[in-house]
């Protein structure tokens, strides 16, 4: 048996492809959450609301994209240094190839920090977790439901195309 070796720029070049993403789940005092709504959906997508977040830049590490999309998008300034709260690996889906989607707890805001909001959103809301399950879509229900449950034991969980392992059907959204 014959082993073949690439060189290595070719196998670098044929390694699969991932995007990599990050979000920040910030509460008030009183536990409400703040989501943003899109003012364009993504194609395939209606417009729906959204944690802060977005992709990252080249070789940005994630926490460093969920803190620079959360002041890009919301005006909020936080330090490095989150702690993790969930892992999301969203397969392939609409046209995108697979994502690893990172949100990360920015803890609690005060309440008169004004929000700046940039393009992508026309309009912020904070709602407690039961309010924002009426909003969201079903694709993000799972999703928000096990990021809830990372927040509320403090301990970062994994999930798979929005849903904890054993969790039920995993459909990318």
């Amino acid at each position: 048996m014959t082993t073949l070796v690439l060189p290595p720029e070719q196998f670098a070049a044929e390694l699969p492809k991932h995007v990599v993403s990050a979000s920040v789940l910030l509460t008030d005092p009183d536990g409400r959450v703040l989501m943003l709504h899109q003012s364009v959906g993504y194609p395939g997508h209606p417009a729906w609301w959204q944690l802060p977040g977005g992709l990252a830049d080249p070789d940005e590490p994630p926490q460093r994209t969920a803190v620079r999309e959360l002041r890009e998008e919301s005006g909020l300034e936080l330090a490095d240094g989150l702690p993790l709260l969930l892992v999301d690996y969203r397969s392939a889906n609409d046209g995108w190839p697979p994502v690893i989607d990172f949100c990360f707890d920015g803890g609690t805001v005060a309440p008169d920090q004004p929000i700046e909001l940039s393009a992508e959103h026309d309009r912020y809301a904070w709602r407690s977790y039961q309010d924002w399950r009426r909003y969201l879509q079903p694709p993000q229900r799972a999703w928000f439901a096990a990021l809830w449950r990372a927040r509320r034991a403090a301990a970062p969980r994994f999930v798979n195309d929005g849903h904890e392992p054993g969790a039920g059907p995993h459909r990318a959204h």
